[in-house]
């Protein structure tokens, strides 16, 4: 029965999904402990060329471009749990294939190997969360799933550092094969996945007209994450440049590198804080808020002159993406039926996938013409963009998916 203000009573989301949200959180961290060191790891134990180290670090992100939609479509089939449990023994596969590589050829197999996995298993999981939670707690869900992608950005980079200095590579990619069979483990100790999420079978491919259609269905949220996620790759690649450019530090605790950390720690507090508020103000509002914020958070960044500045305008930036990755998700998840949803979201997630590698190469461009400033300017200018993109046709701001 609703309470005073009308709201229903907030459900517990259950054992299962904690279980997979400490599972995203394993294999999360494995790309946070992993990526940072990759091309370290091309250079100095693989010798490999300048040419092919950015080869080996990338390969399995264009890979990623591609094969989520089939990997959704798997997840369709042969159910999440599976694919979820094999994706996350596949990370450790790909791990022992790095302990024994010598040369670029198999130093590209280990890469592909554990990024492509990691990557099933996480579609796979993303869609179980969905599943999962009652409809009226989705965006929570999703909100708290999110939040293992950015405590593995936060904490993975160290975990690596420290494994590298303990052990050398051996004990970096043991770590990282330990993960992902503790992950593994975990969605073990999960129940059945729920019958229609493997049924019915399809034997279509990740293209032709049924992909075409679900295109469509997620086009308007998967263009808009595209957008934002482009924000945030011209971030990840040049904020650093740009605030040294500005008279910060490059390390210290007023220094470009601490405000990656406020920015952090700004989505991990905001997203546990707003937990509630996409289910609340329903996904479309909570989108257009958390749009707005980014923008003015990467305005703030661009023109900031002191690190005081920049940690305001990062603590804003973190504001916008906390909320912003559950309510597309719904959005996207939406108009998608049960039994295809795994699918849907791997094509809502490559649209994702394509903004980050946009925003970096984008922002690259716009550096080099009109600098660092003038790129963070332009993808302030794209959330407009993304926001209009939302509004026409929205109906209903609450999300209410199918579940057939």
């Amino acid at each position: 029965m609703a309470g005073r203000s009308g709201r229903a009573p907030r459900a517990d989301l259950g054992v299962d999904f904690w279980w997979i949200a400490a599972a995203s959180t394993l294999t999360c961290l494995v790309t946070g402990t992993s990526t940072p060191l990759l091309a370290r790891f091309a250079r100095e134990h693989l010798g490999a060329p300048a040419g092919l180290v950015g080869v080996i670090v990338g390969a399995s992100s264009i890979g990623a471009i591609v094969l989520r939609p089939w990997f959704g479509r798997l997840a369709d089939e042969r159910g999440r749990r599976r694919v979820g449990i094999v994706g996350s023994v596949g990370i450790a596969a790909g791990a022992g294939v790095l302990i024994l590589a010598h040369d670029p050829a198999t130093g590209t197999l280990g890469r592909m190997l554990m990024g492509l996995t990691g990557g099933a298993a996480n579609t796979a999981m993303m869609a179980w969360t969905i599943e999962l939670a009652p409809i009226e707690q989705r965006g929570r869900a999703l909100g708290l799933f999110g939040v293992s992608i950015w405590i593995g950005l936060a904490v993975g980079p160290q975990i690596g550092q420290m494994l590298l200095s303990a052990g050398g590579y051996t004990l970096l990619w043991c770590g990282c094969g330990a993960m992902g069979l503790c992950a593994a483990g975990c969605l073990l100790a999960t129940g059945p996945t729920p019958r229609h999420a493997s049924a019915p079978r399809r034997r279509r491919g990740p293209g032709g007209r049924d992909g075409m259609r679900l295109i469509r269905l997620v086009l308007r949220p998967g263009l808009s994450s595209m957008l934002a996620w482009a924000a945030e790759g011209t971030v990840l690649a040049f904020l650093a440049e740009h605030l040294e450019r500005r008279g910060l530090p490059a390390g210290g605790l007023s220094g470009a590198a601490t405000v990656f950390t406020v920015f952090a720690i700004s989505v991990i507090g905001s997203r546990l804080a707003l937990s509630r508020l996409v289910d609340e103000v329903g996904a479309v509002r909570a989108a257009v808020w958390a749009l707005v914020a980014v923008a003015a958070g990467l305005v703030i960044l661009a023109l900031a002159h002191s690190f005081g500045v920049a940690a305001a305008g990062a603590v804003l930036l973190g504001l916008g993406y906390a909320p912003l990755y559950p309510s597309l998700a719904v959005l996207a998840s939406e108009p998608v039926a049960a039994h295809e949803r795994a699918r849907g979201i791997g094509i809502f997630s490559s649209f994702q996938d394509v903004g980050v590698a946009l925003g970096s190469a984008g922002g690259g461009v716009i550096v080099a013409a009109a600098g660092t400033e003038a790129a963070l300017l332009t993808v302030a200018a794209a959330q407009v963009v993304a926001i209009l993109l939302l509004v026409p046709g929205s109906g209903s701001s609450r999300a209410s998916a199918p579940d057939s």
